[in-house]
């Protein structure tokens, strides 16, 4: 990223051509050397990396073999990816190579949310996106000073990181009403009156807990909750949380704020509107009608085979 903005002068976090310049040019430049190196001693039949990943399709084209991406957002506009694909091409061009075919789109955003007359990718595969959790990673629910009341949960993922806006968040939903567990960066500490700071536990252990998830609308968290079906207030920052925002506040199972003072009482309206609960409900069905990881191997499997043999 530093690179990026010596080279744009923009903040390459926010969409837009210094984004394209890190994921297609920057990157590139920086490490595809390297990985390529790392990559002809493995050997791999197959690449798969995330959709803004060029490094790992550039390689790929390098080795002749094929790849698959899984999706780490909903779509993005039009003239963003064909401003990646353009750089990336420039990529493909300084080294003389030409861009293989993927293989599939593996996308763990359920269909509910595309925009209307989105059309899903011609590769694609929808896959069942599940909970963060970890074997050995402990977590017990603490024991707050006043039981009973509504329950929220506060993180804003691995991208920001601003103690500032925690602290905020966390003291309008304790004092709109609720016990409050903040999950983030900061280090563990005992209950505070209403507040507790567990540090970074795996959502599959605390969503469960929670009647409401505030956020800033990033993919991870929130593919967790519509697993879980819970309810979400969202605070975007950058990249794609305000399209995640949006989508999520229009199929009805979150609230968009713009100020962290905001959380409390939009959380505690939700909590009272069951309208809510059942459209987080609804969209939990139909993810964990989603293809599960453990028959997309399988099919990956299949398609390099098939792809070896077209070669033949």
């Amino acid at each position: 990223m530093t690179e990026t903005q010596r080279r744009t002068g923009l903040d390459p976090a926010q969409p837009g051509p210094a984004a394209v310049e890190m994921f297609a040019g920057t990157r590139v430049d920086l490490t595809y050397d390297a990985a390529l190196h790392e990559a002809t001693a493995f050997r791999p039949e197959l690449v798969v990396c995330e959709p803004f990943d060029f490094v790992a399709p550039t390689i790929a084209s390098a080795l002749d073999v094929p790849w698959a991406a899984l999706g780490i957002s909903g779509s993005v506009p039009s003239e963003l990816m064909a401003a990646l694909r353009g750089r990336w091409q420039e990529q493909l061009d300084r080294y003389s190579l030409r861009m293989t075919e993927r293989l599939a789109y593996l996308d763990p955003y359920p269909a509910f949310l595309r925009q209307e007359g989105e059309e899903p990718e011609p590769d694609g595969i929808p896959v069942r996106p599940v909970a963060f959790d970890r074997e050995g990673d402990a977590f017990d629910v603490p024991a707050f000073q006043e039981e009973g009341r509504p329950q929220a949960l506060v993180t804003f993922g691995t991208t920001v990181v601003d103690p500032e806006a925690e602290e905020a968040t966390a003291r309008s939903l304790a004092d709109a009403g609720f016990n409050v567990i903040v999950a983030g960066s900061h280090t563990p500490t005992r209950v505070a009156g209403h507040v507790h700071r567990a540090g970074f536990v795996p959502l599959a252990r605390v969503l469960p807990w929670a009647d409401v998830l505030v956020s800033a609308g990033g993919t991870g968290t929130v593919l967790a909750a519509l697993a879980t079906g819970t309810p979400m207030v969202i605070r975007p920052f950058h990249a794609d949380q305000p399209w995640n925002a949006e989508r999520l506040t229009r199929v009805g199972v979150a609230e968009t704020i713009s100020a962290f003072e905001d959380s409390g009482p939009t959380a505690a309206k939700m909590v009272a509107t069951p309208s809510y609960r059942e459209a987080a409900a609804r969209a939990a069905r139909e993810v964990g009608a989603m293809t599960p990881v453990s028959e997309i191997v399988p099919m990956l499997e299949t398609a390099v085979l098939r792809h070896g043999g077209d070669r033949r």
